[in-house]
């Protein structure tokens, strides 16, 4: 059992995450989250492990997990995508609402097919806090939307811009991720 995984199996998991087809014929219920874990990467089943490291760390190790993630490919990100990681790398250390609200604001000059633009998204439907605007009334995001878009932050990153270390990628952010789901601090050394 992971420190920041504690489920005995992932029936509760499965009520909030997706996974495809193949992945669940691999898998049931009944597992435990690391046996889900083992078979998705033996498998190189990627895209599946994403969605579900992003579905059952907690929310701020998801997205801490996320930007870290991001940054193996910094050499890629134009200078605003730069300054909006580093501001959403500064929302999980001190998450306050006004700088929610300034990264939902940026994330609108970046492209919504950029692995940035979905890790910002991943801020501002975190939960804490409304997603309709500042004079409209309270709305809260989708429980586990910040998932979603966390998934997808992730698993854009290991395709877009196109590069050769697909494979790599994924292993520097299955390390990170397991780091983080037994209590570490989820960062790799480059």
């Amino acid at each position: 059992m992971y420190k920041k995984i504690p489920f005995q199996d992932c029936k509760m998991l499965f009520t909030h995450v997706e996974l495809s087809e193949e992945a669940m014929a691999l898998i049931n219920q009944d597992c435990s989250p690391k046996e889900v874990i083992d078979i998705l990467q033996k498998e190189k089943m990627f895209l599946d492990l994403t969605h579900f490291f992003c579905h059952a760390l907690p929310m701020r190790e998801v997205i801490w997990w996320t930007v870290n993630s991001l940054e193996i490919r910094e050499e890629s990100w134009s200078p605003a995508e730069l300054q909006l990681l580093q501001d959403c790398k500064r929302w999980v250390k001190e998450p306050q609402e006004g700088q929610r609200r300034a990264i939902e604001q940026r994330l609108k000059m970046i492209k919504n097919s950029s692995a940035i633009f979905w890790l910002a998204q991943a801020v501002v439907w975190n939960g804490s806090g409304s997603i309709a605007a500042i004079d409209a009334p309270v709305v809260y995001p989708k429980e586990f939307l910040y998932s979603k878009a966390a998934a997808g932050a992730i698993n854009t990153a290991a395709v877009v811009p196109e590069w050769k270390n697909y494979t790599p990628y994924y292993t520097s952010v299955f390390a990170m991720a397991i780091d983080l789901a037994n209590g570490g601090p989820g960062m790799i050394k480059r």
